[in-house]
């Protein structure tokens, strides 16, 4: 008669240890949802305060300063004087053998494949060389060459001074 008087102790035993201990759960989790949510309100009203002291003034600042005169001119004439901007431009051709006709010929013959692109032959001694394109930005000058290379090989992508008016369009 003990032994099951025993046994039924410990059940009840155990099933108290696991009321307890999901109860502790239960309150655990409450205290973090509280600490969760504190913490929540306490960033929400630092936001809150921060945003009225990083507040900035919004007037508009006038400064006369001849120095920025002096920088702006001399910038107005080196623009002036280089005729364009940094850019670049895809180069299909150069050859010392090949004569200025024969350049020519090639230049005529890319013309009529891509009409849309503006050729520029240009002699740099020994070389006859054959560049299409005003591109202010390398990604668009790589997008043109990968084009063209289906068709010429050995294209690459050169510096060159584009344009002001290419530059617009």
């Amino acid at each position: 008669m003990s032994f099951i008087f025993l046994s039924q102790f410990i059940l009840i035993l155990n099933k108290l240890r696991l009321i307890l201990y999901y109860t502790q759960i239960h309150i655990l989790r409450h205290i973090k949802i509280y600490i969760c949510t504190m913490k929540g309100l306490i960033f929400i009203t630092i936001c809150l305060f921060s945003g009225s002291i990083i507040a900035q003034n919004t007037e508009n600042m006038t400064i006369n300063d001849s120095r920025i005169d002096s920088l702006m001119s001399t910038q107005i004439k080196l623009n002036n004087s280089k005729r364009g901007v940094d850019g670049y431009r895809v180069q299909i051709h150069h050859n010392q053998s090949q004569s200025r006709e024969e350049s020519q010929k090639v230049r005529a013959q890319f013309s009529s494949d891509f009409p849309n692109l503006k050729t520029y032959l240009e002699f740099k001694s020994p070389y006859y060389k054959i560049q299409v394109g005003n591109f202010v930005n390398k990604l668009d000058a790589h997008k043109v060459q990968k084009e063209i290379s289906r068709k010429y090989r050995g294209t690459y992508i050169v510096p060159a001074t584009v344009p002001f008016e290419e530059v617009a369009n």
